[in-house]
């Protein structure tokens, strides 16, 4: 099936889930009368609705795995969430009105059971996104973010479900409790696949490190071979999730990269910079160690029709890794479309790759510009950031026909974004990745 038909699919579905309860009340005809507790509630119910479904969203399904462009996903997955908390506060803020009396049901210790446990969800709620938002800045490590999240999530759909049904205005109408009950079962598959059915399934086919090799002082290249199975194929540009220890269970798992060509059979490659959480292990794996790959995941195909006259790949940092993986491939495959690499770095021993660049030069039509922003030689050519002049002056006249592909940092995502702008180069000849999505 084609991922554009599984993802009409996939939205089909999450929007109608989304929607099912609030068009229910509305249909069901069986609203109580009084506008402003309805539109209270149609507007819980849309919030509890959202807040569920953010299950699916991120539940990183195989079926969808070439269908979903990870990086949006997430990105979405945190402004829904944070509608969905505000949808919540709104049901209250308005059921408050409506009854003054409600606003001092937040004490939970002296309100009615079935108001305090609506009480104890929203605050399950306020407390996802706070420790989200700020987890970088509470320099929470994400294991124990990710284990915080999954309690809170429990708590909000537990307390969430008790208060809906015990209140029971509008979930006392059969149609309406079969609705909830549905949403309800789809929410605890969801959690059972993600936490549960998914790390059982990457255990079936685990990998052992091959080598961990350094590539600057902060960067390494971990190599990895299948354990037992012949290797689970990815297309390059694509993303997996990783994690060691003895069990696909554990917590330690975050997004990278692969960096390899994915011509190469079985084995897999990742470019990964220590960041000072799980990162921070990578160095210290040994040969033959057990690591757990979750993944592929991404849009990105180097057979895109849109790619045909020739790609534009830049990167900042460790941005590169993914670029490593497309320009290994096309080396691989023999593959002689033109291919512009614009690459940023902080100094000369910062920057990656190098003898690799020189290796693929000449298997590849290529052209390599890497901009320093504080070189240590003062003639340096290129100093500073990749601007617009610079591309325009190693592009070819027809850039506008050639596929951008970005990797970098947030703040260089958004300066290469306004060149575009200047550049005229269409959206729909864009793919950005912003490697700090999770």
């Amino acid at each position: 099936m084609k991922p554009s038909t599984k993802r009409k699919i996939f939205y089909t579905i999450y929007f109608a889930l989304v929607l099912l309860p609030a068009i229910a009340m509305l249909v069901s005809g069986y609203l109580r009368g009084n506008s402003m507790r309805d539109i209270a509630v149609f507007l819980g119910f849309l919030g509890m609705a959202l807040a569920g479904i953010q299950l699916i969203s991120i539940g990183r399904i195989h079926w969808l795995a070439d269908a979903l462009d990870m990086d949006k996903v997430y990105n979405n997955h945190h402004w829904v969430s944070l509608l969905s908390i505000l949808l919540i506060i709104a049901h209250f803020m308005l059921l408050s009105f409506y009854n003054p009396i409600i606003a001092t049901f937040l004490n939970v210790f002296k309100a009615p059971w079935m108001i305090a446990a609506g009480s104890i969800g929203l605050f399950g709620l306020i407390l996802i996104g706070i420790t989200s938002v700020l987890r970088k800045s509470f320099k929470l490590d994400y294991r124990y973010w990710l284990l915080i999240h999954d309690i809170l999530t429990i708590t909000i759909l537990v307390f969430g479900m008790i208060h809906l049904f015990k209140v029971g205005y509008y979930t006392s109408h059969p149609f309406m409790k079969a609705i909830w009950i549905f949403e309800i079962a789809v929410w605890v598959v969801a959690f059972a696949y993600i936490r549960i059915i998914r790390p059982l399934r990457i255990g079936q086919k685990p990998y052992m490190v091959a080598s961990v090799v350094g590539e600057s002082n902060d960067t390494y290249t971990l190599t990895l071979a299948p354990d037992g199975h012949e290797g689970v194929p990815f297309e390059a540009g694509q993303v997996a999730w990783i994690s060691t220890g003895h069990s696909p269970m554990v917590l330690s798992r975050n997004p990278f990269s692969y960096s390899g060509s994915s011509e190469r059979e079985g084995e897999i490659r990742f470019s990964i910079k220590n960041l000072g959480d799980f990162t921070s292990t990578i160095p210290h794996l040994k040969k033959g160690e057990r690591v757990y790959v979750d993944g592929p995941y991404g849009t990105f195909n180097l057979n895109d029709p849109r790619m045909k006259n020739g790609l534009v790949l830049i990167a900042g940092g460790i941005g590169l890794a993914p670029v490593m993986s497309i320009l290994n491939t096309m080396a691989d495959r023999e593959d002689k479309r033109p291919v512009y690499v614009f690459y940023g770095d902080l100094n000369e021993m910062t920057a990656l790759y190098g003898h690799e660049f020189d290796d693929l030069k000449p298997k590849l039509n290529l052209a390599f510009v890497q901009v320093l922003e504080k070189p240590l030689s003062e003639e340096y050519p290129h100093r500073g950031y990749i601007s617009k002049d610079l591309m325009l002056e190693h592009l070819p006249q027809n850039y506008q026909d050639l596929f951008y592909f970005v990797c970098g940092p947030a703040p260089m995502l958004r300066a290469i974004e306004k060149h575009f702008d200047a550049l005229g180069i269409p959206d729909s000849q864009i793919h950005e990745e912003n490697y700090t999505m999770a």
